[in-house]
């Protein structure tokens, strides 16, 4: 599981507000912003501070992603159809039955 904070990023954006007054705004330290920025996870707590200063919800900031599924291309011979239904079948996007 990864954690992203692009919601937060757009976010921002839309409310033409940059890191450093987000930072200002919920009482954050630099710290934080640079794990936010790394996509680090940070304290519950943080979160509820820049909700609070943005008037939002957890939801409106942050996306968990689940990568446990992600497959990688170069892992992986598509040279026969057989292989091809073996990796579908791991990421659990085919079933044969």
């Amino acid at each position: 599981m990864t954690v992203s904070y692009n919601k937060l990023w757009k976010l921002l954006i839309d409310l033409n507000m940059n890191k450093t007054q987000l930072r200002i705004a919920a009482g954050l330290s630099t710290n934080i912003i640079a794990k936010m920025s790394k996509n680090d996870t940070v304290s519950m707590d943080s979160l509820l501070r820049i909700c609070k200063a943005l008037h939002c919800g957890v939801g409106d900031i942050i996306e968990v992603i689940d990568d446990s599924y992600q497959l990688t291309i170069a892992d992986y011979s598509f040279g026969d159809e057989a292989n091809l239904l073996r990796v579908a079948e791991k990421a659990g996007g085919y079933k044969n039955e």
